[in-house]
């Protein structure tokens, strides 16, 4: 009876050769694209938007990340009242009332 050796079916020890930083930054800025794209698909339910939602937000938030370990400035942040102007009004009504509850329990 022969005995096999198991093999590995990961990658240990062996390594892919160094992504530079505007690689990386061009991978993200194509997800960031998928993820607005998908966003602006009146095709996907309320679900699928929500974590496109966050794919996004957790994309920007990467980003920002490289961009600040480069020394540059992160993207800007809109303020919350423009970006309310841009979702729907039961959406902007539902912000609101949770920032309010946030402030009372925070202060």
């Amino acid at each position: 009876m022969l005995m096999r050796r198991k093999t590995r079916i990961t990658r240990r020890g062996r390594t892919r050769g160094k992504r530079t930083v505007d690689e990386a930054a061009r991978i993200l800025w194509m997800v960031i694209d998928e993820a607005k794209m998908y966003l602006e698909d009146p095709k996907l339910t309320p679900e699928e938007k929500r974590r496109w939602a966050k794919t996004l937000a957790d994309t920007i938030g990467v980003y920002n990340k490289l961009l600040a370990s480069q020394g540059e400035k992160p993207l800007e942040d809109e303020d919350l009242g423009t970006l309310l102007t841009k979702v729907f009004r039961r959406f902007q009504l539902r912000v609101k009332r949770r920032a309010r509850m946030w402030r009372r329990r925070s202060f």
